[in-house]
């Protein structure tokens, strides 16, 4: 019998937990920025995002070589050249920074809520009087209400923080405590906190912008933790200029990473981080745990674990 030949990006960790719970498979780590084509054989690959540069380099010649499947390290595939989507089955990480991502989220509202910054004590002049409001009665509204906006839901309600949310779906939430709304236009008018935690498609491609931030309660605490491509970032700093929206904490973009002396950089109103909130030792662990069971379920005539539907978008 053959033995199989997976090409891995994931990191020397993850690979060698790979080798140990699998020592009859071959695993060859390479650096995130591959030299076309894969080593012979190959036919698993462990894929990593990669740059705007890269992903605007063509196809290269004789993919998708030996590859039967592609493994992405991340929930959307956005970040990954198109042609790598085409050919063999892609899967996605799906489900796997749920709970890092929430933490994340939650530590935005509660910086920017309990206004921290501006509490801080750098000397003797700094020492003033601040006041925020309690979190209890302050309403979070989730544009999106799948793995993390359930994960950031159970959260919330603990600290009595109301709970508003829309999503695509018809039907209800299926989460006591939490209030379904329509749309995004609703979310804008009533929330004091707004994160973004849906698909980055065509359909919700600046669903943030002038008109629906025309409609935002004053003094929105906007956070976006899906796509980039959900913001209309030139509206976003005109309502920030205007104090329509009072704080925008941004772990992602279009494009990533922004142009240099971009002004979302410099913005007194902004929180921004380089796509990193869904990055943790607790993530890798359960994608080596999705890896392991999509691997057994492929190697016995099965699916693996979320196959991307690029009509759908993720």
């Amino acid at each position: 019998m053959t033995r199989l030949v997976i090409a891995s990006q994931f990191g020397e960790e993850f690979d060698n937990w790979l080798r140990a719970a699998r020592p009859d498979i071959e695993c060859i780590s390479l650096p995130p920025l591959l030299n076309w084509p894969l080593p012979p054989d190959v036919s698993v690959l462990l894929a990593v995002p990669v740059s705007a540069e890269e992903r605007a380099k063509a196809r290269p010649a004789g993919w998708p070589f030996q590859l039967r499947w592609v493994q992405l390290g991340s929930t959307g595939f956005n970040n990954y050249p198109p042609w790598m989507l085409h050919g063999p089955l892609v899967t996605s990480a799906h489900g796997t920074s749920t709970e890092t991502i929430a933490d994340f989220v939650l530590a935005c509202l509660l910086q920017r809520a309990l206004r921290l910054e501006e509490r801080r004590v750098r000397a003797r002049q700094d020492w003033r009087r601040v006041e925020a409001p309690a979190l209890a009665g302050s309403t979070l509204g989730l544009f999106g209400f799948g793995g993390i906006g359930r994960a950031l839901a159970r959260r919330a309600l603990v600290l009595g923080i109301r709970v508003i949310a829309a999503r695509r779906q018809p039907g209800p939430l299926g989460m006591d405590g939490v209030e379904k709304v329509d749309g995004i236009e609703a979310l804008m008018a009533a929330s004091d906190h707004l994160a973004l935690v849906a698909p980055g498609t065509e359909e919700t491609r600046h669903v943030v912008n002038a008109r629906t931030l025309a409609l935002a309660r004053p003094g929105l605490h906007l956070i976006n933790v899906a796509r980039g491509s959900l913001v209309d970032q030139q509206a976003l700093l005109m309502a920030l200029d205007e104090g329509r929206v009072g704080w925008a904490s941004l772990d992602v973009t279009e494009p990533e990473p922004l142009p240099e002396h971009h002004p979302l950089y410099v913005h007194p109103r902004v929180f921004l981080t380089s796509h990193t909130c869904g990055i943790s030792p607790q993530v890798r662990k359960a994608l080596f745990g999705k890896f392991l069971r999509s691997l057994g379920s492929w190697e016995t005539g099965g699916m693996p674990e979320d196959l991307i539907d690029l009509e759908r978008g993720y």
